[in-house]
């Protein structure tokens, strides 16, 4: 559900790409260090491919994804004015919305959530509003704008309640006076009461680490390959889940900003290679690879992504220390580990329901495929 790992993850995918096709030495990693997995009850299996998208679906970069209960696919693409609907098959549908500012149009897409009952809900980042579409059908049910004055990157409707959670985080300043500050991501419950809108703070933590180039009047931030993402998701009763990816640590926070610790388990660092530094460094140009290589060394983030399924099981993508692989590790709301799989590291997990997990791989000329791995 979280957006703020997307904004790395092509950089990402690319670097583990050129690592795993090249000769580069290994990290030195003990036999015991490579078998250690003390969160896991069993070894990790590898699914079934069932689907692929083909060429019917346009897709350029895709921001976010969900899924509903026939397993049809709605999917965020960051050049498309509305939201592109899949069949179960991965076979396109149809476009919901389009460009516009009136009901059904959209300024720019965010985020899609499916609510029980397969109602489809967008958030419009630019008009900052919410838009909910019924079951199968275009037709728009109702526009909501949050009402309050604090602009929020993502919104979700919390399920069971009338509330909704945003997302915001401090901006990057041109003139540079926000350097040595912590960036914060900042999670807040905005509800309706007595005829007013309360906008209230429930959690906070390091917003994602950034490559941030300032020039006069002007500053220009990308995706940082190595650096910490924060990942997001809620649980089927409303409480939030949030995992940073330098650790094994899963948070489990209520509506009233009570923290607790779910599940914490040591991983092993990985260095990042000098050749993995350069090829990622190439594959950002110039001025954002010198800024990249100004701040080494770097290990890679132990975490890729974080997941809620239908089961309110919560997966976490977890490095191997072979880069070509992740395993994906299903955890109960008590730390009980149910699952693994084995899967390859260019697939990014978005959504998990009914049996399958939907992702987007790279494919040719960096045209993304969304597929659907058959869990077992």
């Amino acid at each position: 559900m979280n957006t703020e790992r997307k904004r790395a993850a092509a950089f990402i995918t690319a670097t583990l790409a050129a690592a795993c096709s090249t000769d580069s030495p290994e990290p030195t990693v003990t036999p015991d260090q490579s078998a250690d997995r003390p969160w896991a009850a069993s070894p990790p299996v590898v699914p079934v491919l069932e689907a692929t998208t083909g060429d019917e679906a346009l897709l350029s970069y895709i921001w976010d994804l969900g899924m509903d209960s026939r397993g049809h696919i709605y999917v965020v693409d960051f050049q498309e004015p509305g939201v592109i609907e899949l069949n179960a098959d991965l076979g396109y549908e149809r476009t919901i919305g389009r460009e516009g500012e009136g009901p059904g149009e959209f300024g720019r897409t965010a985020t899609v959530q499916l609510l029980p009952g397969d109602s489809v809900l967008v958030w419009d980042s630019r008009l900052q509003r919410l838009t909910l579409f019924p079951p199968g059908s275009g037709d728009v049910l109702s526009v909501h704008s949050l009402g309050t004055q604090e602009g929020s990157g993502t919104t979700w409707k919390l399920p069971g309640s009338a509330g909704y959670l945003a997302l915001s985080s401090t901006a990057y300043q041109a003139d540079g006076s926000d350097q040595g500050e912590t960036r914060t991501a900042v999670l807040r419950l905005v509800r309706e009461e007595d005829g007013r809108a309360v906008d209230e703070v429930i959690f906070s933590y390091p917003a994602a680490e950034m490559l941030v180039l300032r020039e006069e009047g002007a500053v220009s931030v990308s995706g940082h390959p190595f650096g910490r993402q924060s990942f997001v998701d809620i649980l089927g009763d409303g409480r939030i889940v949030y995992a940073s990816s330098d650790a094994l640590e899963v948070k489990i926070i209520d509506l009233t900003g009570e923290v607790q610790t779910a599940f914490s388990y040591p991983t092993t660092y990985l260095a990042v290679s000098r050749r993995d530094l350069a090829a990622a460094a190439e594959e950002l140009g110039r001025d954002l690879g010198r800024a990249l290589r100004e701040g080494a060394p770097y290990v890679w983030p132990s975490l890729t992504g974080l997941v809620v399924d239908d089961q309110s099981r919560i997966w976490v993508g977890i490095r191997d220390v072979d880069l070509s692989k992740w395993e994906w590790a299903a955890f109960l709301p008590d730390g009980t580990h149910q699952l693994s799989v084995e899967l390859p590291a260019e697939f990014e997990v978005y959504a998990i329901g009914g049996g399958r997990m939907i992702g987007v791989e790279q494919g040719e000329l960096d045209i993304p495929r969304i597929r659907a791995y058959r869990l077992p």
